[in-house]
């Protein structure tokens, strides 16, 4: 039941009456009350023409970027669902079942090595059985995620197709770095050159011009990617997802400000919620995001960050965009509560300082080869990615 439908992952229980979304922060979700609609994106919950939105108006978001946010989408009945709840069917009101008053975010060990080894083996476990059961593809690049997450499911890489794609300067060196990445591996890397193929051709305007209607359509007017993108994520081969870690930004305490203190106004302005000027957005937002705030139980509060990282902008941002590309559905293997617990409790001054993905690197035995922003420092290993693509 994990896997519900190619977009919806959603626990149902009949007895009970409801939808339990247990965490689905990049498989996207939203709801319709009114006519009673449960979808994977705005346009497909409606059975009428879109009405606009005045609270975050959707040719805002188009023109200005930002994030629809606080269950907001480009409809105003539509809203957007949150992980760790689930829908009463009956009165369509979303609850919070997870945390609860009792759950503890204690560290369960004080052996940093100890923990990542137990993260290696539960995120190995959930890739290899993904990629043992669909077709899957992994992107490599240079960053510290794409590396925990390949090579956690070494066992069963082989199962995978690795590509990498050049969407500007510095996935260039992404893809440079992938390479490394990839002999280690024993994988064959496919690179897509989307962004040298603008630059030399211009992309047939009218193709991008529907890649770029198709993404809007299909996410309810979430602002489009860059066209190097829409042309490199339309390149990829088909298939039944894309393998991601994107949620383990959490491993680095992404969200937490420099003092590590709560403050309301970080925590909305992590959120990049669109539709209005930055200055407006605290008064504006700051009432509905306390609202949200005291579903939290009291040993949670601790966490608030991490909270709304993965209920608040998550949905909003992948649960938003990773369904606009046509290709194949994109997911995240840690997307776990398991892991994402042991990844808050971790003290953020720990996780800031990389030493957590040190010991993810360690446990899953992933090479020391270059990451990106060691390429972009380097003047040799920057002339290697221009003789990579031929500059």
């Amino acid at each position: 039941p994990f896997l519900a439908g190619r977009y919806i992952a959603i626990i149902i229980t009949s007895k009970e009456k409801r939808v339990y979304f247990d965490p689905v922060m990049d498989l996207p979700v939203v709801f319709n009350a009114k006519e009673k609609v449960i979808g994977s994106s705005p346009l497909m919950a409606l059975s009428r023409p879109m009405r606009i939105n005045h609270r975050i108006h959707h040719k805002s978001i188009l023109k200005q970027g930002g994030n629809y946010g606080m269950q907001q989408t480009c409809d105003p009945d539509v809203r957007r669902a949150l992980s760790n709840h689930y829908l009463d069917l009956e009165s369509f009101a979303l609850h919070r079942h997870w945390p609860n008053e009792e759950e503890r975010f204690d560290h369960e060990s004080n052996n940093l090595d100890e923990t990542a080894e137990f993260m290696v083996a539960r995120l190995g476990q959930i890739s290899e059985a993904m990629l043992e059961n669909y077709s899957c593809l992994l992107p490599l690049s240079g960053g510290v995620d794409s590396r925990t997450l390949a090579f956690s499911a070494k066992a069963k890489i082989h199962l995978a197709k690795c590509y990498s794609h050049r969407t500007n300067w510095i996935t260039g060196l992404d893809c440079y770095a992938a390479t490394f990445l990839a002999k280690a591996l024993g994988k064959e890397l496919r690179i897509i050159d989307a962004f040298g193929d603008l630059q030399k051709r211009g992309a047939l305007p009218k193709n991008v011009r529907r890649l770029r209607w198709d993404f809007c359509h299909r996410t309810g007017y979430q602002k489009p990617p860059t066209n190097a993108e829409l042309v490199a994520c339309a390149s990829i081969d088909e298939a039944d997802f894309v393998l991601r870690g994107n949620i383990l930004d959490m491993a680095r305490a992404t969200q937490w400000p420099r003092n590590f203190k709560f403050s309301t106004e970080h925590a909305i302005t992590k959120l990049v919620i669109g539709g209005r000027p930055p200055e407006e957005n605290l008064a504006y937002w700051a009432p509905e995001y306390t609202n949200w705030f005291n579903t939290l139980p009291s040993p949670a509060r601790k966490y608030a960050y991490e909270f709304a990282f993965i209920e608040q902008l998550l949905p909003n941002t992948l649960g938003g965009r990773l369904i606009g590309y046509g290709q194949a559905a994109y997911f995240n293997p840690i997307n776990d509560r398991r892991l994402i617990k042991i990844l808050m409790s971790i003290d953020p001054i720990i996780r800031k300082s990389g030493q957590l993905n040190k010991a993810l690197h360690a446990a899953c035995g992933a090479p020391d080869t270059p990451f990106t922003f060691e390429i972009k420092t380097n003047t040799n290993l920057k002339q290697n990615v221009g003789k990579l693509f031929e500059l």
